[in-house]
């Protein structure tokens, strides 16, 4: 204990300071390096930064502050997590009433840790799955809000002249019939449809993913280059997303190539952050969520962020880890294998799941804000012939396989679409035990994509790995209809959150908190 209160240099004090402002990020930051021996540090009142956090909370309950209680109990999760010691061991200034609301609130707190505890299952709706026919045609009313924890509505565009986040489709703030169905005709535009989703399942978040592949790297440079332009173009985004009624932005800048770049993109995450934290703060409503769907091959990584500059002020990062191989490469190979393959070479060893985690990692981020991302469609290709053809991962190819009957794109088939294929056509089908995913393949036609079994593994990779959940691309490629696979409705999404479910661990509590936390 430090009774000298001139001395401004006490150990722990940058702990005290971080729970002061109940500032989670530089918690965790500084409880990587050797700030973690400092962790029951007392200040000059006998106080702990687990005893600060907690007189927070008791302060945010009585008041009835949702947004400060949930910071504060946040806060004490990470603590406890990294082996604060429970024991009240109270200053001069604590007496028998504060030590009773401690020991309710360390009940709230394992209550709270029930729910912060766990895995993030973010689902992503394409608003362009709309326009498929029949069976593949997807809306809003579609999706089964209980099987995710987040939902990100992709894409909304950027407006150069009104600097502001807009719609991509019409429908996506209007009415109107697609393909003549009533679903899509009724009184709400997607936004509406997408948002109400949360009156099924109140924990659920909603966020905007402003971006995707199709808006140029030029109309990112132009908004977010100047300083006048990126801070009016934060300032509207704030009031699309409250307009309707999102939860959260998530930046999707397909991507950032230059060092410029590399510093525009930083400037701009922290940038966000602070705006949404002062928009809090201002009108006192749960801050906005920030989070940024982000490449997964370690050379594009590296050049496109500075891994540090943005980690700490994103709520999530979504790894885009598919994609691996397509019909863009002159050789066969898996959308999304889990593992590296013995006979890789250089940079192909980075053409993984298992490399893109360790990129992010390796560059600064804790795995804690990763999120993997599933994909639950397969990339195809034309073997070089159709008899005895050479099936082996790298093989030759000649160009993208055939377009799926919903989706009518080359080399791209979603998940119903596979199963489609198997059961009707006499597929072959084998399950790659190096890299951990299946493929099929008939006459000249060979795909690489992702079933029960290998998700399920992807799965325990996310826990074992402790990274903070799994990212879908995307619902309407999953069996929503749960017609073509025999598995029921929503059959990958569905083993994704069982498994994780089963994996999710439970808060462990040191010895001083089952004994002697209250004397």
């Amino acid at each position: 204990m430090n009774n000298d209160d001139d001395d401004d240099n006490y150990p722990g004090k940058l702990l005290h300071q971080a729970a002061l402002y109940l500032n989670v990020d530089l918690l965790k930051d500084l409880l990587t390096g050797d700030e973690i021996n400092n962790i029951d540090a007392t200040d000059r009142f006998g106080c702990t930064p687990l005893h600060t956090a907690c007189i927070s909370a008791a302060q945010a309950t009585i008041q009835n502050d949702t947004r400060v209680l949930d910071s504060s109990l946040e806060f004490i999760m990470v603590l406890i997590d990294h082996g604060a010691d429970l024991n009240v061991q109270t200053g001069e200034h604590y007496d028998y009433k504060v030590r009773i609301i401690y020991f309710i609130l360390l009940i709230a707190v394992f209550i709270y840790s029930i729910h912060s505890q766990q895995f993030v299952v973010g689902c992503y709706f394409t608003n362009w799955s709309q326009y498929r026919q029949s069976y593949g045609y997807f809306i809003p009313s579609y999706i089964d809000p209980l099987l995710c924890t987040h939902l990100y509505y992709a894409f909304a565009n950027i407006n150069i002249k009104t600097r502001s986040p807009s719609p991509f489709e019409i429908n996506d703030i209007q009415s109107i019939r697609v393909n003549n169905s009533i679903n899509s005709s009724s009184l709400m535009g997607m936004y509406e449809q997408f948002n109400l989703l949360k009156n099924k399942n109140r924990h659920m978040k909603t966020l905007l993913s402003l971006g995707g592949a199709t808006v140029n790297s030029t109309i990112f440079r132009y908004i977010f280059e100047s300083n006048k332009r990126r801070q009016e173009f934060i300032r509207n985004t704030i009031k699309y997303l409250r307009k309707y009624k999102f939860n959260g932005l998530d930046l999707d800048w397909e991507y950032p190539e230059t060092d410029k770049d590399r510093r525009t993109f930083s400037l701009l995450v922290q940038n966000y952050r602070l705006a949404f934290q002062n928009e809090a703060s201002l009108t006192n409503r749960t801050r906005l969520l920030l989070t940024a769907a982000v490449a997964a091959y370690r050379p594009k990584i590296e050049a496109s962020y500075n891994i540090k500059e943005i980690t700490p002020f994103l709520d999530y990062i979504n790894l885009m880890a598919y994609d691996y191989h397509g019909n863009w490469n002159t050789h066969i190979g898996f959308n999304s294998p889990l593992y590296p393959r013995s006979t890789e070479i250089g940079d192909q060893r980075f053409l993984n799941q298992q490399a893109t985690v360790n990129a992010w990692i390796d560059g600064g981020c804790p795995p804690s804000k990763l999120v993997l991302g599933l994909s639950f469609y397969g990339r195809t290709f034309k073997l070089q012939q159709k008899n005895n053809p050479d099936i082996r991962p790298y093989a030759p190819s000649r160009g993208p396989g055939l377009p799926g009957s919903y989706t009518k794109n080359l080399g791209f088939l979603s998940y119903y679409e596979i199963c489609d294929l198997i059961k009707k056509n006499e597929w072959h089908t084998d399950f790659d035990k190096e890299q951990e995913v299946p493929f099929a393949y008939k006459d000249d036609q060979w795909i690489g994509y992702d079933n029960e079994k290998s998700i399920e593994k992807k799965c325990h990779f996310i826990a074992k790995q402790r990274l903070s959940g799994a990212m879908i691309w995307a619902l309407d490629l999953d069996d929503f209809n749960g017609i073509f696979c025999g598995q029921g409705k929503y059959p990958l999404l569905t083993k994704v959150k069982k498994t994780l479910e089963k994996l999710q661990k439970p808060i462990r509590f040191h010895k001083t908190t089952r004994k002697n936390f209250i004397k």
